[in-house]
């Protein structure tokens, strides 16, 4: 949910632009296939698509400029449990399988959702917090904060409401830099059986059977009989003990490996479209996204200044798990389209004082919006509205550019 001014909406514009390379998904760093993390792709031969990225909309679920139906999806949460559809929630990181991807003449795509699996970057206390900085620290992360990353309603208000010891959830992605970029914090009210991390792994050390992810130490000998082939360098999801041990490591209770940080499908030809940061380069033609191998050669004009960190969207097929790209653009990380959020929906609530309704429990604030198809009169619960607009500033609340009556 997220969107647009007097100007064509983001997500058409997107659209117009994914259609005319390709009829493609965007993906970010995710769970599945290969690695810890997600992938997509569509074709118009079956090949069925595959997304990984933050939700930017309901309507069904927006996500990567698609709009897919998920009636009939199953829901999984990255530990395995099964989830209601209603537990989705704007910027959680979600990995979306399903069929191919539809263009319509203007410009919007959509498909049909058969699987969603919800994944998150960290879960455990804040011991630490920079106002200043935008940041605050998890299980030794450093996360940063952006004005589109959503917030959970019980922290209204956005970082201000977030206190150290506070047990919150990271949704999000992992930079090369080691710091993770948040789309969405949600605040742990029930008690919570263990926390959560995943992150590259470094410094190993067998002997002593630990290794490190960021600046948190990681203990694996509580469960060393299980575990075989980690290596410095992998990605790994690892689920922690509360408490952490006389040297101060965190103990490991389960641990998940993989090579890349997007899972890309398996079998080749499959159109796809990526969106994270380089994370190794050999030359404008050969690096990697997420650890995803690209091969720009083909491209006839790809952007000056490609490097280790910079976030860019890769649109290309598969080929023998390389991504051989048609495009490579820089996507930057205050870049206009990520402002903007897309929800479609009936009304709940309206408080017409407040200049302010709800629809599948955000509030929208309609006070600068234009109408289209009707006027701030006709508000009302149970009226259906497509909404396009930003986060405001605490975090939560939706300031609404369009709201358009669905009749």
């Amino acid at each position: 949910m997220k969107p647009s001014s007097a100007r064509p909406s983001p997500l058409s514009r997107r659209s117009l632009l994914a259609a005319s390379a390709a009829t493609a998904l965007l993906m970010l760093p995710g769970c599945g296939g290969g690695g810890d993390g997600g992938s997509a792709g569509v074709g118009t031969g079956g090949t069925g698509s595959f997304t990984s990225g933050p939700i930017r909309g309901f309507g069904s679920i927006v996500v990567n400029g698609v709009r897919y139906d998920d009636a009939a999806a199953q829901v999984v949460g990255d530990g395995g449990a099964a989830l209601a559809r209603s537990d989705l929630r704007l910027g959680m990181v979600v990995d979306v399988s399903g069929s191919d991807v539809s263009t319509a003449t203007d410009g919007r795509r959509s498909a049909t959702a058969t699987s969603i699996g919800v994944r998150s970057e960290s879960e455990g206390p804040v011991s630490a917090i920079n106002a200043a900085a935008g940041t605050l620290t998890v299980l030794g992360q450093l996360v940063q904060i952006t004005p589109t990353t959503v917030f959970d309603h019980d922290l209204r208000g956005g970082l201000a409401a977030v206190a150290v010891g506070m047990v919150v959830e990271v949704y999000g992605f992992l930079q090369p830099s080691g710091q993770y970029l948040a789309t969405r914090i949600d605040d742990e009210d029930d008690p919570v059986t263990h926390y959560k991390l995943r992150g590259v792994v470094s410094g190993l050390d067998t002997a002593a059977r630990t290794f490190r992810i960021g600046t948190a130490l990681v203990s694996y000998a509580d469960i060393a009989a299980s575990v075989s082939g980690l290596a410095n360098g992998q990605y790994a999801r690892v689920e922690l003990q509360l408490t952490p041990d006389a040297s101060g490591a965190w103990r490991a209770r389960s641990i998940r490996l993989a090579t890349t940080a997007i899972g890309m499908p398996a079998g080749d030809g499959v159109k796809a479209e990526i969106e994270g940061y380089i994370t190794a380069f050999t030359s404008d033609a050969r690096f990697s996204v997420a650890g995803i191998v690209v091969d720009a050669s083909a491209v006839g004009q790809l952007p000056p200044g490609l490097a280790v960190g910079r976030r860019v969207e890769v649109e290309g097929v598969l080929s023998g798990g390389v991504l051989v790209a048609r495009s490579v653009e820089f996507e930057d990380d205050d870049d206009d389209d990520d402002d903007e959020f897309e929800i479609e929906g009936v009304i709940t609530s309206v408080s017409a004082s407040a200049r302010t309704f709800s629809v599948r429990g955000i509030t929208v604030n309609y006070a600068n919006a234009r109408f289209k198809d009707g006027t701030a009169e006709q508000l009302a619960p149970g009226v259906k509205v497509e909404v396009e607009g930003q986060l405001a500033s605490d975090g939560t609340t939706l300031l609404a550019t369009e709201v358009e009556f669905d009749n």
